[in-house]
């Protein structure tokens, strides 16, 4: 049941990003610096992933904590520039991979009651 809630859970941020993945290959090209933070952003997700399905917590948040500053030099690096549309894509998937943060520490029971 744990993974079926956690899988609820990750859904919406997985939609939207893969959304954002198909922009980049039909909206506009993508710099090759910018497709290796992509490939490095890819790799930490998917450790991320596999530690949050295997119960590390604190290797899970060393994954997500690795991802959030390859993020981060990824927006300020090259999405500056975007569409908005394509801006507002990554906030609402960023807003949703937060959440899904917050519930898996709470499916876990990190945090809450």
């Amino acid at each position: 049941m744990r993974l079926l809630w956690l899988a609820l859970g990750f859904l919406p941020y997985a939609a939207l990003a893969g959304y954002d993945g198909w922009l980049h290959e039909k909206a506009r090209v993508v710099p090759r610096i910018e497709q290796g933070l992509h490939a490095a952003l890819a790799l930490s997700m998917l450790l991320f992933v596999v530690l949050v399905i295997r119960g590390e917590v604190v290797a899970a948040l060393v994954a997500i904590a690795v991802f959030a500053v390859v993020l981060l030099i990824d927006e300020l690096g090259f999405h500056a520039m975007l569409d908005r549309r394509e801006r507002r894509i990554h906030w609402f998937a960023d807003a949703a991979l937060l959440a899904f943060v917050f519930w898996w520490l709470y499916i876990d029971g990190i945090i809450g009651a």
